[in-house]
């Protein structure tokens, strides 16, 4: 499917559809009153009767309009006029996209480029989010070894940009966009795969494709069981250690001509499956335990995105790649741990796994002396009972951080909310016989597993988005849903600029 923005005369233009906008109480957009005016009013005849008065999510079809080159135009209601948000937008696209697979279109304009989402920026943030919308309606996950490929239902959309100064901005949004998506098309198919595929090494395999792919670049270095033990890294180790999948640290190396001394290292947790070891998980829902290798998906399609645009930064991106299970070798409850920077840990959970391995990968981050580290992980089912299935959990030890991860989240609507690090947490984390124990008491789960974190990143600006709750969905539509690749996007974007 190609994109494409340009200025077309919409009554001249030969296409399957036109969509065009109508305003709540039958006012047109600028777009839907050219071709009504082209048309002799054509289409205020037809809204006489009733069909449609512009409220949000109304749609009309309309076919062989006079003196309309196009073969369709459909008539999209938009609400009260100004107030249109991105998650309305969103809404509305879903429902487009719904209605033109039933019929046979391939070519469609959408002239939408005068309507207001009161963004800053507005038309970029209107073309990057209908891109990055239209994408999400059409994805569908690859069948393992399907006979039926998946294709793409249009062949061409093109924005139609009414004003021809802004055609340089929707440009960029469209560059942005796609970039953007690539990352997350890549997240999703990466996370949807089974356990018995993407394990650890395979994982490793993706991430060194990544060299092959952008060799100007990126560089690649896996460390394996037996360096990761050199190194110290018995907490990460350990996890592992039940699994005949041996665990696999992939370390993605990006250089963009920075002209700053800045580095900011991502880190994803990437447990390609989760059993929960000795303290093993329920049997129900346990399956999608694939997906708490999201974290490790994020970042590798955020470094997709990076490459793609040449981002003017220096970028380490690492997969967290293991796999916790039970076996003979495979670690206790009760075992004390000793981490990479020498501080013990006693096992109380075996299914508090994420944090052993995060530990020690942050720790490893020292030797590239990064100014910000930002660790993305299926951390805790605390905190999809405290956000839900919306909101990913936030954590910090530095405002800066906040602020600008608060500001990617209110402009591409990847809502995240702060969570604290108050002292009095790290007391539930007290051991008699090692330094932390893995797991605090039975309240503030997912608070207490990111101060656990936080001993372990004090060398470096420190951020943690816990996704448990936004990076899959369960049921019907079980699936990767790309978060937070978008906000880790926009926050890298905001960084040169």
């Amino acid at each position: 499917m190609k994109l494409l923005v340009k200025n077309c005369t919409l009554d001249k233009v030969k296409t399957d559809c036109i969509i065009v906008g109508l305003f709540d109480s039958y006012k047109f957009s600028i777009s839907a009153e050219y071709l009504n005016d082209c048309s002799d009013g054509y289409i205020t005849s037809l809204l006489k009767l009733g069909d449609i008065k512009g409220k949000l999510g109304e749609m009309m079809l309309l076919y062989n309009v006079p003196k309309i080159f196009s073969k369709r135009v459909l008539l999209v209601g938009l609400g009260e006029k100004n107030k249109l948000t991105k998650s309305s937008l969103e809404e509305i696209f879903k429902n487009i996209i719904r209605k033109l697979k039933k019929i046979s279109v391939k070519n469609i304009i959408c002239s939408f480029s005068e309507i207001n989402i009161n963004s800053e920026n507005n038309i970029y943030w209107l073309i990057r989010s209908i891109t990055i919308f239209i994408h999400k309606f059409l994805y569908k996950i690859t069948k393992i070894n399907s006979t039926t490929k998946n294709s793409m239902c249009f062949n061409l959309i093109i924005f139609n940009i009414l004003n021809k100064n802004e055609l340089l901005v929707a440009q960029t949004a469209l560059k942005h966009a796609l970039a953007i998506n690539s990352g997350i098309t890549s997240a999703k198919d990466i996370n949807n795969l089974p356990p018995n595929i993407c394990n650890p090494l395979f994982l490793s395999y993706q991430a060194k494709q990544l060299s092959l792919r952008y060799p100007d670049n990126i560089s690649v270095e896996v460390i394996d069981l037996e360096a990761m033990k050199k190194l110290g890294m018995y907490a990460y180790t350990a996890v592992g250690s039940g699994s005949k999948n041996k665990p696999f640290m992939s370390v993605i190396k990006y250089s963009g001509n920075n002209t700053s001394n800045k580095k900011i290292a991502l880190v994803g947790k990437g447990l390609t499956f989760d059993s929960g070891g000795i303290s093993i998980k329920p049997a129900s829902n346990m399956h999608e335990m694939k997906y708490d290798m999201s974290g490790a998906a994020a970042v590798y399609g955020t470094m997709i995105m990076v490459a793609e645009l040449k981002l003017p930064l220096t970028i380490i991106g690492v997969l967290a790649g293991c796999e916790n299970m039970l076996g003979g070798n495979a670690f206790r409850p009760g075992d004390v741990l000793t981490t990479m920077s020498g501080q013990t840990v006693e096992v109380l959970n075996t299914d508090a796994e994420g944090r052993l391995v995060l530990c020690d990968t942050l720790t490893y981050l020292e030797r590239f002396s990064p100014n910000i580290v930002v660790d993305i992980a299926t951390l805790t089912g605390a905190c999809v009972t405290a956000l839900g299935d919306s909101v990913s959990g936030f954590f910090t030890n530095n405002e800066y951080l906040f602020d600008e991860f608060n500001r990617a989240s209110k402009e591409t609507n990847d809502k995240i909310w702060r969570l604290p690090l108050f002292p009095e947490y790290q007391k539930t984390l007290s051991s008699s016989i090692a330094d932390f124990s893995n797991i605090g008491d039975s309240k503030a789960g997912a608070i207490t597993a990111a101060c656990f974190l936080s001993n372990f990143a004090k060398k470096y600006d420190w951020a943690h988005l816990d996704i448990a709750g936004t990076a899959w969905k369960s049921g019907k539509n079980k699936g990767s849903t790309g978060r937070p690749v978008e906000l880790l996007c926009q926050f890298l974007l905001n960084q040169i600029r």
